[in-house]
């Protein structure tokens, strides 16, 4: 992980859009003034007969800040496993005694410590400037939710990580599924607006329910099933993405050995 931290100091302006300004014009700003466009007397009406609450920029910058550490997790690992293999580093890491886990998970880990502190400063903004309102004890309590996302995020990483092994070039396959990823999350909408059909396939997003249980604990929403419920479904869907993640990375990674593909550009 260190050495990937290292790297993105390397490259600041890289770094700041990755984590600060991609968030805010992709996400956060347009949510936002939608948003307020739809107003009425001051009151976020239709979000609070939705899901409870009408403090939309509260809501909307927990939905950025999940979108945002999965987004980074995600091109992290395939960013640093192309910059490796663009340098002719790859095959000479691959070579040494480090484990192949070490190599995603340090690239998840940098990815998450840049996007999550440039969240941080999001949300340090929404608060103090657009005036969210998170409860400080409903804080406290997400903090094991943030862990079990984390979790999930490896497992991302891992498929990231895999793609990258696989096809050289994964940008065009993993931007839009990431960014289909995070809106079926209920990053920018309530899940509620989905026909049923389309909700349940939400359902196997590890971001789904972290998302949904920060914004109960911390804005007083409602949750989309019972909270015990809830936190088992966390549970389940972050192992499973990490199991699933994992054993498809090593499949991959067997097979560009196998055939001699692991350097090829």
């Amino acid at each position: 992980m260190l050495r990937e931290l290292r790297v993105q100091w390397r490259y600041p302006l890289s770094m700041i859009n990755l984590v600060l300004l991609t968030p805010l014009y992709e996400m956060a700003i347009p949510t936002l003034l939608l948003g307020t466009a739809f107003l009425v007397d001051d009151s976020s009406v239709g979000l609070t007969r939705m899901v409870g609450t009408d403090d939309l920029v509260g809501w909307i910058g927990l939905g950025v800040l999940v979108a945002s550490v999965m987004t980074g997790a995600v091109r992290g690992v395939s960013g640093t496993l192309q910059s490796d293999r663009q340098t002719g580093a790859l095959e000479h890491s691959w070579a040494g005694p480090v484990s192949r886990d070490a190599f995603v998970l340090g690239a998840v880990g940098a990815g998450t410590i840049f996007t999550a502190g440039a969240s941080a400063l999001l949300l340090a903004f929404g608060i103090g400037v657009l005036g969210a309102d998170y409860d400080p004890t409903g804080v406290l309590l997400s903090l094991p939710v943030v862990l079990a996302l984390l979790v999930g995020n490896c497992g991302f990483g891992y498929l990231a990580a895999a793609a990258a092994l696989l096809l050289r070039r994964p940008a065009p396959l993993l931007d839009p599924l990431t960014g289909l990823a995070a809106a079926f999350s209920g990053v920018a909408f309530p899940l509620t607006v989905l026909p049923e059909a389309v909700r349940w396939l939400t359902f196997v997003l590890p971001t789904t329910w972290s998302l949904d249980l920060m914004r109960c604990l911390t804005l007083d929403t409602r949750t989309l099933v019972p909270l015990p419920y809830e936190v088992t479904a966390l549970v389940v869907t972050s192992l499973g993405f990490l199991l699933l993640g994992r054993r498809i990375f090593m499949r991959a990674q067997r097979k560009v050995q196998t055939t001699g593909a692991l350097t090829q550009f």
